[in-house]
């Protein structure tokens, strides 16, 4: 197959510099990606010591606040599909930090925390509180509440209809 040339004119490249600059900067998914990445850094960083990424730290928190929740009802809270929110648990349950058991029926599975899950719960928790503040010292307490509350009101207007 031959190797196609770069296209190096500015009228062979399809969009006008403004409508690539518009797509790029004023893209909201981009811009999420992006401030998402940013701040995931920030939490993974302090939970790096425990082994523990911000997204299974989250995962965790979910399954203490729904309190032996099954697959489905994790699933609905971090708005994860069930294969993939099999797929975040499994290097958990690995790691002895929960474990998944069958339910009332052979069609649902119950999470439990583990006593090691719980520790590493307590100990993240120590930790997400140092990413929380230094979220807090680089966007500032009025701007950090602000995004969280607009991020709070845009989550309920795109939340993901219901299976």
């Amino acid at each position: 197959m031959p190797v196609q040339e770069p296209i190096l004119t500015a009228d062979a490249l399809g969009l006008s510099d403004e409508q690539a600059q518009q797509a790029f900067m004023g893209c909201a998914c981009f811009n999420l990606r992006k401030a998402s990445r940013a701040m995931t850094q920030i939490y993974d960083d302090v939970l790096r010591p425990l082994n523990l990424r911000s997204g299974q730290f989250a995962l965790l928190i979910g399954i203490r606040l729904l309190n032996r929740p099954t697959i489905q009802e994790l699933a609905d809270l971090t708005w994860l599909d069930r294969s993939a929110l099999s797929r975040n648990l499994r290097p958990l349950e690995s790691r002895g930090l929960l474990q998944i058991e069958p339910g009332k029926d052979r069609r649902t599975r119950r999470i439990t925390l583990t006593q090691d899950g719980v520790d590493a719960l307590m100990e993240g928790y120590s930790r997400w509180e140092t990413a929380q503040q230094k979220a807090e010292a680089m966007l500032g307490t009025q701007q950090l509440n602000g995004l969280l509350a607009q991020l709070g009101e845009v989550c309920g207007r795109l939340k993901p209809e219901e299976n």
